[in-house]
C-alpha cells in the first residue's frame, strides 16, 4: 500500500488508487491527496450540488464543483464557501 503526504490534511496516508474520471486533474489529486481526505470531499461534493443547485449537465456548473473540489482539497484555488455550512462535518466512514 503506498501513501502520499496530503496538503489537505499534512499528514502522510494512504494513497488513492481507483480511478477518478477527473482527466488532467487526476494525477495531481493522486499525488497530493490522501484517501481518508478524498471520501470527505466525495461527501462534501453532495452538499456543494444541493447548496449550489448545480446543473451538471451544464459546464458552468461543473466549473464550480471543480472549483470548490480545488479549494477544498487546498491544491491553490480560492472559492466562495458562503453557502455551505461552516461546522459541517460529512459523515464518518
Amino acid at each position: 500500500m503506498a501513501n502520499v503526504t496530503c496538503v489537505t490534511c499534512g499528514q502522510s496516508g494512504e494513497a488513492i488508487t481507483a480511478p477518478l474520471f477527473l482527466g488532467k486533474l487526476e494525477a495531481e489529486i493522486k499525488a497530493k491527496v490522501c484517501l481518508p481526505c478524498w471520501k470527505k470531499w466525495e461527501s462534501m461534493r453532495v452538499m456543494v450540488i444541493n447548496e449550489y443547485q448545480v446543473n451538471l449537465g451544464d459546464e458552468s456548473g461543473r466549473e464550480l464543483v471543480r472549483k470548490q473540489m480545488k479549494a477544498f482539497l487546498k491544491l491553490g484555488e480560492q472559492a466562495d464557501t458562503s453557502k455551505i455550512a461552516e461546522h459541517y462535518r460529512p459523515p464518518s466512514s
